[in-house]
């Protein structure tokens, strides 16, 4: 089995939650995966019960119990398979693949207890072992199925429900742990990015306020889908976001940024049929964290090379 559960993806929270964040997906899918998730452990626990009357009062099973791929024919391992079809991101998630993998262990599992339970020759010690076999691969299957439920359940709590980036709890949580990591290790480079979408007002004043959301809306979605997937965005307030480049040179950075503004202000906005798109361009202040300043000191650093980046024109990089 490997490493055993300690070694599985959940004994590493916070990397599956930034793989979590890269499979992107919106706070209204996170909680139809998380009904999704309860209707499909209802079936698995009635797959079980009927397995328990058979062994308890007798009777036949079908071949979602018997045959070698029965792990495919239940009701549970049929929603893993929709699942990972419907977002192949999901599929990459050593979380999925852990659960998938004791999902396949417990039918297996099964499998060997029910060939027993039904030979000529049946030792009591022996078939109690190989169904001791099945209640542990039971529980540590739901202990893992319960993790991803609490995983989508965190994130949901820490995403921004218009522009689906993460908020400003999170931000805070992310910069501590990087700014611990920095002090442990100072030879790591890791920046951020403050960033103001530049006369935010003048559109809200012109089109409207349901016109400037959609504007977040599709700018935050082009920054996410010119970024590299470790990158995280978070929104910081109102037209303000922030970029977390994590392992990042501050030359690299510098370049990616600017790469990234001018792509902006080139892209075109559709807000409606009947209107004429939208172009916008952004401030960029960046800031090399640092292991020994506070959170707020570091994005107040950022926060002025941004100023500094308006006061300058806009629609530029400023590196503090």
């Amino acid at each position: 089995m490997g490493a055993g559960i300690q070694g599985w993806g959940w004994s590493k929270p916070g990397l599956e939650l930034a793989m979590l964040e890269g499979v992107d997906l919106t706070v209204v899918e996170s909680r139809s995966l998380m009904h999704r998730i309860e209707v499909a452990m209802v079936s698995h626990d009635e797959w079980l019960a009927e397995l328990y009357r058979a062994l308890i009062c007798g009777g036949s099973l079908s071949e979602e119990y018997t045959a070698s791929d029965a792990f495919e024919r239940c009701k549970f391992g049929q929603w893993l398979r929709m699942l990972c079809q419907y977002n192949e991101k999901l599929e990459s998630l050593p979380l999925i693949k852990d659960i998938d993998f004791l999902h396949r262990r417990m039918h297996q599992s099964v499998q060997e207890l029910l060939i027993y339970h039904g030979s000529n020759n049946v030792d009591r010690t022996v078939l109690a072992t190989l169904y001791d076999e099945v209640i542990a691969k039971k529980m540590a299957f739901r202990w893992l199925v319960a993790a991803l439920d609490h995983l989508i359940c965190y994130q949901i709590l820490h995403t921004d429900p218009l522009t689906n980036t993460l908020g400003r709890e999170k931000l805070i949580a992310t910069l501590n742990r990087e700014i611990a990591e920095i002090a442990k290790n100072p030879a790591r480079e890791s920046l951020i990015a403050m960033i103001d979408i530049d006369h935010f007002k003048n559109i809200n004043d012109t089109f409207g306020h349901l016109v400037g959301d959609r504007v977040l809306v599709e700018v935050t979605r082009f920054v996410k889908a010119n970024l590299r997937p470790t990158d995280l965005v978070f929104r910081y307030g109102g037209e303000e976001f922030v970029i977390f480049l994590s392992g990042t040179s501050q030359t690299w950075a510098g370049t990616l940024l600017d790469r990234l503004r001018q792509r902006l202000s080139l892209y075109e906005i559709t807000t409606s049929p009947v209107t004429l798109p939208i172009n916008v361009t952004a401030s960029f202040g960046v800031t090399r964290l640092t292991g020994n300043e506070s959170v707020q000191d570091q994005l107040e650093r950022a926060d002025q090379a941004m100023y500094l980046a308006k006061t300058q024109g806009r629609n530029r990089v400023v590196i503090a």
